[in-house]
């Protein structure tokens, strides 16, 4: 996957504005929401290890 760790920052934003916004008008997230939370934990092990290699070579 490409540029995994600004991915998952842009997904978070997007997952938390969604929520936002289906919790002001008292709606259920929905399908995106729904996808979108799941490539969030698809991300996550590839930003683990992104940052871990970053760490490692600086």
């Amino acid at each position: 996957m490409h540029r995994p760790t600004r991915q998952h920052e842009h997904l978070t934003l997007k997952v938390t504005q969604k929520q936002e916004r289906s919790a002001q008008s008292s709606r259920k997230p929905g399908r995106k929401h729904k996808r979108w939370s799941k490539f969030l934990a698809q991300y996550a092990p590839l930003v683990a290890g992104a940052e871990t290699a970053a760490s490692a070579e600086s």
